[in-house]
């Protein structure tokens, strides 16, 4: 599918739409995961944090959005520092409200960032972490190349985005779905059909899983590795920071 809105838009047109329409969709945003995934989002999140080593004591998650992934972490790794950052600040005010709730206030910072120029020193952190964020970004070498910038040698980046599976039955479900159920539901709860409309654009625009692994490496990360999940509706990836 050709992408409507994204054929249309610059790069610096596709930053200013993102930080608008999640600003608005925020309300929601952690229902309709839930719905439109049926809950799998929860258990792609869940692999992520068991890639992170066990030892890990500062990580970084982009694109943090309501928290859930640096949340997780926080949860599992109780040796673990988490810098949870996103450029849509309103995002992550239901964030800070479940951290909370959690008892993690101490153990997790919010703070504003762009991906492609983070205010972080060189070789900060142990791993750094992006779910559902490397498609929405235009200069997605750029962002790579930030996140290996911040990671300590032989640290970790891991990336989880969704994709195409390759089986052709499950493909041709997945575009349906993507095409019609995600804006029409999206649309429905949050008000904000735009943004269920570039939602699904988002994942058909971006890089199959092994272009993001040839990326990986072009960035200059070392033993890259992409592991489908749930039919290879997504891919986790990490690269080893050298």
């Amino acid at each position: 599918m050709e992408s409507r809105l994204l054929k249309k838009w610059t790069a610096e047109q596709r930053i200013s739409a993102v930080k608008d329409m999640f600003n608005s969709i925020s309300p929601n945003y952690d229902l309709l995961n839930r719905i439109l995934s049926g809950r799998r989002d929860v258990a792609w999140r869940r692999f992520v944090v068991k890639r992170i080593p066990a030892n890990a004591e500062k990580v970084l998650d982009l694109a943090t959005g309501t928290g859930d992934l640096a949340i997780a972490i926080a949860g599992v790794l109780p040796q673990a520092r988490v810098t949870a950052a996103d450029f849509v600040v309103k995002m992550m005010r239901p964030a800070q409200l479940k951290t909370r709730s959690k008892g993690l206030s101490s153990r997790i910072e919010y703070v504003a960032a762009d991906a492609t120029r983070l205010p972080f020193q060189s070789h900060e952190f142990d791993v750094v972490t992006i779910a559902f964020g490397l498609r929405n970004i235009p200069d997605r070498l750029i962002a790579l190349q930030e996140m290996k910038r911040v990671v300590k040698p032989g640290g970790k980046v891991i990336t989880l985005e969704m994709t195409f599976p390759k089986n052709l039955g499950l493909r041709s479900f997945f575009k349906w779905y993507l095409n019609h159920i995600i804006p029409l539901v999206g649309g429905l709860i949050s008000g904000n059909r735009q943004a269920y409309t570039y939602l699904p654009e988002s994942i058909q625009d971006f890089l199959t899983p092994d272009q993001l692994s040839e990326l990986f490496e072009s960035s200059g990360f070392r033993s890259v590795q992409a592991f489908p999940l749930t039919f290879g509706l997504t891919y986790v990836h990490e690269g080893i920071a050298t």
